[in-house]
């Protein structure tokens, strides 16, 4: 994320902070499945963005359904890539993306990014209504993830490589230049549902101490510990222990 960035940026450099947290890739000109390919499905913020996603429906009764936010940099087919490991046991899967990204039309912005979350949850209760509905975001999804996860029907939410505040992973003097809060420290702390945290010790991107900050703040949480792994996690050996603890989960008080 920010870590890249020059211990001795200055105020005129604040653009350039906040263009290293968004990057997005484009689409390739070919998208090969290297399994069941998903359907590509297609949602409207509530300011007028149409953006494309990525649907693998539920292929048993009583199946729960995940949406799934991606992190800064990829496009919906580079994070279909990666969640196509979450569909284990007929599980419905949605694959979001945000604006600017691939060939989704806008701008990403903090603002933006949240609209499209909550443009996705909706989504997923149209694809598969009467669903046990969680979200799951990774790195900076984890942020989309933790607004998101507030609405009606969303059973629990679960972040990946979470991350206090945005302008924690910035150099100290480049910290009051970063315009996007992604304040996941506050935003946790008035989330009413269930939330796992699921972090690796020998995270290089996000220092496990932040899920144990956010672990700390938030109001029902658990925190899954991955001794030694790094930040960008293999869904594969994730997906059994996250759909575990999915069904363990506690209901929502509302």
């Amino acid at each position: 994320m920010l870590l890249g960035l020059s211990i001795g940026l200055a105020p005129s450099c604040a653009g350039q902070i906040d263009s290293r947290i968004f990057r997005p890739d484009p689409m390739p000109r070919e998208v090969n499945w290297a399994g069941p390919a998903p359907v590509e499905v297609t949602t409207t913020t509530t300011d007028g963005v149409h953006l494309k996603g990525y649907w693998w429906a539920p292929t048993r009764a009583g199946a729960p359904v995940l949406v799934f936010f991606h992190g800064q940099s990829g496009n919906r087919f580079e994070s279909a890539k990666m969640a196509a490991a979450l569909v284990t046991d007929g599980q419905g899967v949605l694959v979001a993306s945000y604006r600017g990204y691939g060939d989704n039309p806008g701008k990403p912005s903090e603002a933006g990014l949240y609209a499209d979350g909550d443009a996705f949850v909706r989504l997923a209760g149209t694809l598969a209504p009467g669903a046990r509905l969680y979200v799951c975001g990774f790195s900076l999804g984890s942020a989309v993830a933790l607004r998101a996860g507030i609405a009606p029907g969303v059973r629990g939410i679960v972040t990946i490589g979470a991350f206090t505040r945005i302008a924690d992973l910035a150099p100290p003097l480049a910290r009051a230049f970063v315009g996007n809060r992604f304040d996941n420290l506050a935003a946790i702390a008035q989330v009413e549902k269930p939330v796992l945290l699921i972090h690796g010790t020998a995270d290089e991107v996000v220092p496990f101490a932040h899920a144990e900050r956010l672990r700390a703040a938030a109001r029902r949480a658990r925190l899954l510990r991955l001794p030694g792994a790094p930040h960008r996690l293999d869904f594969a050996q994730l997906a059994p222990m996250l759909w575990s603890n999915l069904a363990q989960m506690p209901a929502p008080l509302d």
